[in-house]
């Protein structure tokens, strides 16, 4: 589908240069704008994956002096993956713009946009393997507080080029269509929290596992290369100020993390069973989608 939407925004650009330079110019002006207004996201997909291994393989989970198991399970290092597609909800934008118009019809502008979008909660939603130490893991959870994972604190900051084609006609009211490149700084806070029983039997391991927290708390960042479909009306108030509304729906690429490190394990130091490598995940962030209905003020120069 992203390639679609590419090949559709970069057709869209073509037309409107063809538009523009197929028609005598009237009157070229600079003018600057603002806008406000509502942020919706598409789905969003994160994956992470991590070296596991099963609960009584914690070598920091015996007392000292005591020998963990060394058996096949807890010698190899098995791969889980935590994926979960979130859906944040709505949330704010606001911007800037400096353009050019030229009499023809055509325009072209550069775009900041700032967006902040609300957070959401899932519960992890495990492997179906069964030799995948998390399904081991599945009696140990709380069920009070089973697995989950949260992303919060979601904003972009988005600098755009975007050519338009003014729809001009006889009356005040001007429809437009355009399309836009750019790059946009994406971030977002993830955290997964795993809360075990408090009763999970009279082992030793067992013992100090109860009650302990396993979690993972980073900030995911990173700048992304987007592009955009955008339509929208201005209203003239005089030969210098417009308002006016605009829809966009625009796609960043996805993104991967590499070793992030975990927050704890088992209420200890983020480190695998043998008590000495950290513990670490990689993560998967899919594109993004968003919509965006903004009004603004134009004011040409």
């Amino acid at each position: 589908m992203r390639y679609t939407a590419a090949n559709a925004s970069f057709w869209l650009v073509a037309i409107l240069l063809i538009l523009g330079s197929s028609q005598a110019s009237a009157e070229d002006k600079f003018y600057i704008g603002l806008e406000g207004g509502f942020s919706k996201s598409g789905d969003l997909g994160i994956s992470h994956s991590f070296v596991n291994h099963p609960t009584r393989c914690d070598s920091l989970l015996y007392p000292s002096g005591a020998t963990p198991p060394t058996d096949a399970e807890c010698v190899a290092d098995k791969t889980s993956t935590v994926a979960n597609v979130f859906s944040p909800g709505t949330g704010f934008v606001a911007g800037a713009t400096f353009g050019y118009a030229l009499g023809n019809g055509l325009r072209f502008e550069a775009e900041y946009l700032n967006r902040r979008q609300s957070s959401e909660r899932r519960l992890v939603r495990l492997g179906s393997a069964s030799d995948d130490p998390l399904d081991q893991k599945s009696s140990e959870w709380d069920e009070n507080d089973p697995p989950s994972e949260r992303v919060y604190d979601i904003g972009a900051h988005h600098l755009f080029l975007n050519a338009y084609y003014d729809l001009r006609n006889d009356s005040p009211i001007t429809p437009y269509v355009g399309a836009g490149v750019g790059m946009g700084s994406v971030e977002m806070r993830y955290s997964a929290r795993f809360l075990r029983r408090s009763d999970l039997g009279t082992e030793p391991w067992q013992d100090a596992a109860e009650g302990t927290t396993s979690s993972i708390n980073p900030a995911l960042k990173k700048i992304r290369f987007g592009f955009q479909v955008i339509g929208g009306v201005d209203y003239a108030l005089g030969d210098d100020f417009s308002v006016g509304a605009k829809v966009r729906w625009t796609r960043l690429s996805g993104f991967d993390r590499d070793d992030v490190p975990w927050t704890e394990i088992r209420d200890h130091a983020p480190v695998r069973a043998d008590g000495v490598t950290p513990l670490t995940s990689d993560f998967e962030v899919d594109d993004m989608d968003n919509w965006t209905v903004t009004v603004g003020l134009k004011y040409y120069l």
